[in-house]
């Protein structure tokens, strides 16, 4: 449970950076990019040599760290979308409603416990992922399905989402790697941050991008958390608990630190609806660790 708490502490700081970025004027993009390098960094020094070796090529785990690389920085373009055209309610929905893919996937396919109270719990996480997004009605959010022609942005960052995860639980599941070693998710790093280079190579050289040194301290800052999250994420999984406890918990986790954050930190107001989402997440974490 301390790896399933850590990923979710990482996770909220990460999206307080985001929100900061906007206020300091990093670029999210290159930001991301410089991350993924800091990541593999964070990795190297964590293992003490350079994880990313031709060695690595043949292993079983090698298909799915590449695949999971380009999720990676797919995801982020389509969730980054998915804020622009349909709004943060949206965005913050759609990515962990990822869960409704992970779930079912990890009872069906490896037979994990679904008892009543995981079911109910996990109807309750559902819930309380709307309920804490619900806009409040002055906010322009509230009337995000403004961009119908669109409609396959949201749908496709779930996917996106889901299918991460639900990859994630096939090569713990399946013994591919060993989840306790970073070189797997490192290579995940790895192979996001080369693609992100070439595309924003192909930005500097057609000056659609600026360079900035600021960009790069935000990934930096970036980094770090973010390997922490993952790294975390796959030891929660080593360590014995199911996918169907791990993805519920700290999806719900994000949601509710990061809404007592935004409280507490920016001062944002909450409304009675959003505060029963937090009623419906305490219970969901209840139910599911039970």
């Amino acid at each position: 449970m301390l790896f399933v708490l850590l990923t979710v502490l990482c996770s909220v700081a990460l999206g307080f950076l985001f929100k900061l970025f906007g206020r300091w004027g990093v670029d999210g993009f290159q930001a991301i990019l410089f991350n993924y390098i800091t990541c593999v960094v964070c990795g190297w020094i964590h293992l003490g040599h350079f994880p990313v070796q031709a060695a690595n090529v043949n292993t079983p785990w090698m298909p799915y760290a590449l695949v999971l690389g380009v999720i990676f920085i797919s995801g982020f373009n389509m969730a980054e979308q998915t804020v622009r055209h349909f709004g943060v309610t949206i965005g913050q929905i759609m990515q962990k409603m990822s869960i409704l893919m992970t779930v079912p996937f990890a009872i069906l396919a490896y037979g994990e416990s679904a008892g009543w109270a995981k079911m109910l719990g996990f109807a309750l996480a559902l819930a309380s992922i709307i309920l804490v997004n619900w806009p409040k009605q002055t906010e322009p959010d509230s009337a995000p399905w403004r961009h119908q022609n669109l409609l396959w942005i949201p749908i496709l960052t779930w996917a996106l989402s889901g299918l991460l995860e639900v990859l994630l639980v096939r090569v713990q599941n399946e013994g591919l790697t060993d989840t306790g070693n970073p070189t797997f998710i490192i290579h995940i790093f790895a192979t996001a941050g080369f693609i992100g280079l070439v595309l924003a190579c192909l930005g500097w050289w057609s000056g659609r991008l600026q360079w900035s040194w600021k960009n790069v301290a935000g990934g930096i800052l970036l980094g770090i958390p973010n390997y922490g999250s993952m790294v975390f994420m796959l030891w929660a999984l080593n360590s014995g608990l199911e996918g169907s406890f791990v993805f519920p918990v700290a999806n719900v986790g994000i949601i509710l630190f990061t809404t007592i954050g935004a409280v507490t930190l920016f001062r944002e107001k909450l409304t009675p609806v959003n505060w029963l989402g937090i009623g419906f997440a305490l219970g969901a974490i209840a139910l599911i660790s039970s």
